[in-house]
């Protein structure tokens, strides 16, 4: 006898008679097994098994695609292998109920390709402290997209994640891009990505992972603070002068000697057996700019019976100069000065003289060289110091209006064309009494204008008083017994006080 629900399915059978497919869901008799495949395309065949709840049918069958498996009856499990190699299978289990009418099952299928990765940086931007770069993911050859999920890793920290929502079944190239900013403070940073196909809790796909790409932010050189300045040795040792900047890039180096280009191109400069008191210059340079380290190296001579008298001097500009330089050795072939101005050429010993008679270089470099019979030589070269006393100094107020009793107000001390600014000091005088002395710190050795600000709180009682500036020039014990200075014109002061009624009069 037949069940309630089978007779009721019968029942539904002959009501629709036009029907191919007359089975609904909740009611079909097929069962599939597996229910859903999913595999890599082009693997090995899949079979799958179809079975009925059906007591007694007209057969079961296959459809593959446009394909048809024979008929076969009096069976309720039939099975079909299936080849991976269509992007599009379709795979249906059909049974017959009757010459009109049949019930079908479709099986789902999933042909995948893992995917490939290939993963690219590319700086775009420095902004300040901060550098962006473009961080392109591209999936390559991955199917089905829509499965496809891409995530972002930051020193292995996941930060973002992409999905696709093509339907195309068949392989594409995807990507995805990410834009970062990199600051200073984070140093070095490690980025990857991962691309994964997921098919569901259970059907996770190993990960295609991306080389890990390490990211710093870019920034100019800068020298390391504790970068040397002045180097001193023995005349005729070999030394090793270090230039400490750092950038990103990494910067590339240049070296200068007193003017003289060097053909070392890293951070420290080699000097064979040095003879002369030098000026080197390192040149730190990256493509967001340039920093620049200055050392002076001293030579003292190593033990060879030769002086310079005087060896240290202080000269004004124009006015004459002369320097002995003496030797006691008997193995000397000859001796003499070079300079811009005043060399000597090779001379006999045992003194020869370099003499200018109107000193008119700011910087003058001569040296005394003295060559012996075997042919090694020794140089020695003096400190000399040309100074200029200003053309003329002054006082001006700053142009900010009167003085009034209670505000502040600016007096302005230039000192114009004078030389070594770096032994400038100028003194600011209320009447006769000093009330401000600046220095100042530029290395120029050439002609420069010079100005001095004193601020003033106004008092009432300063109207009538002078003030007054005077430029020294502190050119230490070789220099003149008596200071070189100039002193301003006097300027007086003016004061507008208040009155009671807060109405300004002259007092």
């Amino acid at each position: 006898m037949l069940s309630v629900r089978m007779l009721s399915f019968f029942i539904l059978i002959f009501s629709l008679c036009d029907a191919d497919s007359i089975c609904p869901p909740e009611d079909n008799p097929l069962i599939l097994s597996p229910h859903e495949i999913i595999e890599e395309y082009g693997g090995n065949p899949v079979t799958v098994n179809c079975s009925t709840t059906l007591a007694k049918h007209k057969g079961m069958y296959f459809t593959v695609g446009n394909e048809t498996s024979h008929i076969i009856e009096e069976q309720m499990n039939i099975s079909q292998s299936v080849s991976l190699s269509d992007w599009n299978v379709k795979i249906k289990c059909k049974v017959k109920l009757n010459e009109s009418h049949e019930c079908s099952k479709d099986l789902q299928v999933i042909t995948f390709k893992n995917p490939e990765v290939v993963y690219s940086v590319q700086l775009e931007n420095v902004m300040g402290k901060e550098t962006q770069y473009r961080l392109q993911c591209d999936i390559i050859n991955v199917a089905p997209v829509q499965y496809l999920t891409v995530s972002w890793y930051k020193n292995n920290e996941s930060i973002e994640t992409q999905i696709f929502n093509d339907t195309i079944k068949t392989p594409v190239n995807v990507s995805s891009i990410l834009r970062v900013n990199i600051s200073r403070e984070e140093n070095v940073v490690e980025f990857r990505c991962e691309a994964q196909l997921n098919f569901g809790r259970q059907e996770q796909k190993t990960p295609a992972i991306s080389q890990t790409q390490k990211v710093s932010a870019h920034y100019a050189p800068e020298l390391n603070t504790e970068s040397t300045k002045a180097f001193s040795s023995l005349e005729g040792n070999n030394i090793t002068l270090s230039c400490e900047a750092v950038g990103n890039l990494p910067p590339v180096y240049n070296w200068t000697c007193d003017g003289e280009i060097m053909l070392e191109n890293a951070n420290s400069l080699n000097i064979t057996r040095v003879k002369h008191n030098t000026t080197c210059t390192c040149t730190a340079t990256n493509y967001l700019g340039n920093i620049t380290n200055t050392i002076n190296v001293h030579v003292e001579p190593k033990g060879f019976p030769f002086t310079l008298t005087p060896s240290e001097m202080v000269v004004r500009f124009g006015d004459p100069v002369s320097i002995n330089c003496s030797t006691s050795a008997t193995d000397v072939e000859g001796m003499g000065w070079e300079a811009p101005f005043g060399g000597t050429g090779f001379k006999p010993p045992p003194v020869v003289t370099w003499r200018v008679e109107k000193l008119e270089e700011w910087a003058p470099s001569p040296f005394c060289y003295v060559t012996l019979v075997d042919g090694e030589q020794y140089t020695a070269k003096p400190d000399i110091t040309v100074y200029k006393t200003p053309d003329f100094v002054s006082v001006s107020d700053t142009g900010r209006g009167p003085m009034v009793e209670g505000r502040e107000h600016d007096l302005k001390c230039d000192v114009i064309n004078v030389a070594p600014v770096q032994n400038l000091t100028v003194k600011w005088y209320r009447d006769n009494e000093t009330v401000q002395t600046e220095t100042f710190n530029d290395s120029t050795m050439t002609p420069v204008n010079a100005f001095s600000t004193l601020r003033i709180s106004t008092q009432r009682n300063y109207n009538g008083l002078t003030f007054r500036c005077e430029a020294e020039l502190h050119l230490g014990p070789k220099g003149p017994k008596f200071l070189p200075n100039v002193t301003s014109p006097p300027y007086t002061a003016v004061v507008l006080c208040k009155s009671p009624n807060y109405l300004l009069h002259v007092f």
